[in-house]
């Protein structure tokens, strides 16, 4: 009897254990034991990526491989690329978004893996509901996001070859963010300290991480998101407005007494402007420079002539 009471004791134990860790945990996402994932041409510059930077590039993947964080999802949504446009998708990507950074960067600062996706976006709450009660959300797109080991690329799609010039800007600089985040998010690039103060400061002022209505650009903030904002994604804006912009460009649309408009107040309460933009502009062009000897002002410059 006491053997039985024993068994049933250890077997409840482990079911308990293992509800738990279901439901703190989602589901391993694969190996990409298949690499290449083919074998048309494309594929064999796959391969040859790899070999050069120890990166991987998939067009495969499932909704797991792409949100999957550890212990949790990543708030975004990824459709695999349109077959026909992964040759497209693949040199614009390659040609205008991965050349404006040297070798060395590329090698330090990658993923593990690059994922080609049509489209990548994430859910906004409407609360409505249909005729069957069920929620509506709106899709946010977004043409470029890390997650826990890879960047993914949204554009792969029949559009990429009608695309204006700020359409093909604004991918340049999302892919820029995205590798600025993932590389910072995982503590290969360092996130200055001035800038993290700056961000700290916002945090505080507006009660929280919630980017709302205290107004994202008085804490420094350059873009609208419906959400968190962490330092990482702060700070992957900076470079993504940077290489897309020329100085005066960033200057003229960033730097202005109207968008920098940050309030600060001293130990009697007096309030005075802080302009945390600028402070965290100087934080990041400074780290490039001094640090990874990179101009993002040069980059910038070329990438405003882009046609």
């Amino acid at each position: 009897m006491k053997k039985f009471i024993y068994l049933m004791i250890c077997l409840l134990s482990i079911g308990i254990y293992s509800c738990g860790e279901d439901d703190l945990t989602p589901s391993e996402p694969m190996t990409f034991g298949e690499f290449p994932q083919g074998d048309a041409t494309y594929d064999q510059e796959f391969v040859e990526f790899y070999n050069k930077y120890g990166v991987q590039v998939l067009y495969k993947f499932s909704e797991a491989d792409f949100r999957w964080n550890i212990t949790e999802y990543i708030p975004y949504y990824a459709i695999e690329a349109e077959s026909n446009s992964i040759e497209d998708g693949w040199s614009f990507l390659k040609e205008n978004c991965l050349s404006i950074w040297s070798d060395d960067f590329l090698r330090k600062f990658m993923p593990y893996r690059i994922l080609l996706a049509s489209e990548v976006y994430s859910l906004k709450d409407t609360y409505q509901y249909d005729d069957e009660g069920n929620k509506i959300y709106q899709k946010i797109p977004k043409k470029a996001i890390y997650g826990l080991n890879h960047l993914t690329f949204g554009a792969v799609n029949g559009r990429l070859s009608s695309l204006s010039v700020s359409e093909k800007k604004e991918l340049i600089g999302e892919i820029a963010f995205a590798i600025t985040g993932y590389a910072t998010s995982k503590e290969k690039m360092e996130i200055p300290q001035k800038f993290q103060t700056y961000h700290d400061d916002y945090i505080n002022n507006a009660g929280g991480d919630y980017v709302g209505d205290w107004g994202y650009n008085r804490g420094g903030i350059l873009e609208y998101r419906d959400g968190g904002m962490d330092v990482y994604y702060d700070f992957g804006l900076f470079v993504k407005y940077l290489v897309m912009m020329s100085k005066e460009e960033f200057e003229s649309t960033f730097l202005t007494d109207e968008f920098d408009n940050g309030t600060y107040y001293d130990a009697n309460w007096n309030s005075y402007r802080g302009y945390p933009v600028k402070n965290k502009y100087e934080a990041v062009i400074d780290y490039f420079q001094d640090t990874l000897e990179i101009d993002l002002h040069e980059i910038g410059a070329r990438i405003s002539q882009l046609q």
